[in-house]
């Protein structure tokens, strides 16, 4: 995939996040994009997604775009199973918890669940969106070392049919993951 990135402003206020910004993503596959802590990172993906407004231009040539953001963002109200639902099927909401090890939390509300299992099921239901393009953003945060590989994984085999980014500030990310790599730097 290659993603252009033209001209690019972007300002919240009186703080300048990007100011004539501008690079391009190739990659095939996976993605890691890193850089220090405000950096942009998060905003960067969001406009890449069509998430944020900004100045300048951002060609994607994905149609459908799937985004996990930093936070769970689960719905409180409905099971797992239906939160991953939503965006695709049952069918395909049980595949992607039962291979991120949920099948047993599925009937369970959001708030019931441990940090890295709504994690997980954060990651399930951003893989079940049929997309083009997935961009996840801190996928790994609160899983220990064996679900962090095991979704290293999933990601991996997925990304044999789909193109990935991966907002990480974890140097062994793109070890594990076997991917470019890009940094932002303060411009």
């Amino acid at each position: 995939m290659n993603i252009a990135v033209n001209n690019l402003t972007k300002k919240y206020g009186d703080k300048t996040v990007f100011e004539n910004f501008s690079c391009m993503l190739n990659f095939d596959g996976i993605l890691v994009v890193r850089g220090a802590s405000g950096i942009g990172k998060t905003t960067l993906m969001k406009m890449i997604a069509g998430l944020e407004n900004y100045s300048g231009k951002i060609s994607v040539p994905a149609q459908k775009i799937s985004f996990m953001f930093q936070e769970d963002r689960l719905i409180p109200f409905i099971s797992v199973l239906k939160n991953v639902a939503a965006v695709s099927d049952v069918n395909t909401a049980e595949k992607y918890l039962s291979a991120l090890g949920l099948q047993e939390e599925s009937d369970s509300p959001p708030n019931s669940l441990s940090g890295g299992m709504k994690r997980r099921a954060a990651l399930a239901r951003a893989l079940a969106y049929p997309s083009e393009l997935v961009i996840l953003d801190e996928p790994f945060k609160g899983l220990d070392k064996e679900l962090k590989q095991h979704a290293v994984e999933i990601i991996k085999e997925e990304s044999r049919k789909r193109d990935f980014i991966i907002v990480t500030h974890e140097n062994l990310d793109s070890k594990l993951l076997e991917s470019a790599v890009f940094t932002i730097k303060k411009f």
